[in-house]
């Protein structure tokens, strides 16, 4: 968070991911869908051979904010997303978890009514609505994103999509590099096409 340090916001995941969640119109995580498209439009400005397109990658935090940004920026011709956070928002808040998630489990618990706020910042609502292709990595155990989340952003995406399915998400594990070349081997010959 040191990139975008400010002195009114929280400079730790846990109280990054709660900042401004009482209201949908608050809670950061607006923000930084926001920065996403001022990120593209910085990309324009600097780059004018592409055409104002520009293509996204984004994993764990930037899989969740990006899925949430994918719709609504008419510049983005494809995306990668890599273990998306914040799907399935219903789901994600019985799940224990490690890192940020917990915190936002427990800012709940203690708020239910901030249920709201989260339905319209879910990535998997969003999903719904993106009709750009897709390449989509999810993990079958990942102690800080729950996987039935990063599935869920998967499968609500309404365009062209592909699954890369990972052992482990946020974790080490024996066949992690031979996966991941694999990973790294699909995703060019998609993102080639």
């Amino acid at each position: 968070f040191h990139r975008s340090a400010r002195p009114d916001l929280p400079a730790e995941a846990a109280g990054h991911v709660v900042h401004g969640i009482a209201a949908r119109e608050s809670y950061l995580h607006r923000y930084c869908v926001a920065d996403l498209w001022s990120a593209g439009s910085a990309l324009a400005t600097l780059f004018p051979p592409l055409g104002g397109r520009y293509r996204y990658s984004g994993a764990s935090f930037g899989g969740g904010i990006g899925a949430m940004a994918l719709p609504w920026d008419p510049r983005l011709e494809r995306a990668h997303l890599v273990v998306p956070s914040f799907g399935h928002h219903p789901l994600r808040l019985t799940m224990p978890c490690v890192g940020s998630g917990e915190a936002v489990r427990n800012h709940y618990a203690a708020h239910p009514e901030v249920a709201a706020v989260l339905a319209f910042h879910d990535a998997a609502i969003h999903a719904t609505r993106t009709t750009i292709p897709v390449f989509c990595v999810a993990a079958l155990f990942d102690p800080a994103v729950p996987p039935p989340g990063q599935f869920a952003v998967h499968n609500a995406l309404a365009g062209e999509k592909e699954l890369f399915v990972l052992s482990a998400g946020h974790f080490n594990y024996p066949r992690e590099l031979s996966e991941g070349l694999e990973h790294r081997r699909r995703l060019a010959a998609w993102f080639a096409a």
